[in-house]
């Protein structure tokens, strides 16, 4: 099993599929994904298809919620309900 985390998972996805030349330890857990890293909608849509894609999950409407998407703890959270095993 990796030490790698969720967080530093989807940090390292944001930058490889929406912010590249941007350091993953330049964004913070709980920074503002649009309100301070400008990301955009067609970024957003960018990402969904990378967490899909990282994670082995299905995002459905129900799933995109701006909150969701607002912070790396909430899509943390996301991940985590999205990828339990029942």
């Amino acid at each position: 099993m990796s030490d790698t985390t969720i967080q530093d998972r989807i940090k390292k996805l944001i930058v490889e599929k929406v912010l590249v030349g941007v350091d993953p330890s330049e964004i913070g857990n709980d920074s503002q994904l649009v309100a301070e890293l400008g990301l955009d909608s067609i970024q957003i849509i960018g990402l969904i298809g990378g967490l899909e894609e990282e994670f082995d999950m299905v995002l459905e409407d129900d799933d995109l919620d701006f909150e969701l998407f607002s912070t790396v703890n909430n899509l943390t959270k996301l991940v985590e309900t999205k990828t339990k095993k029942v």
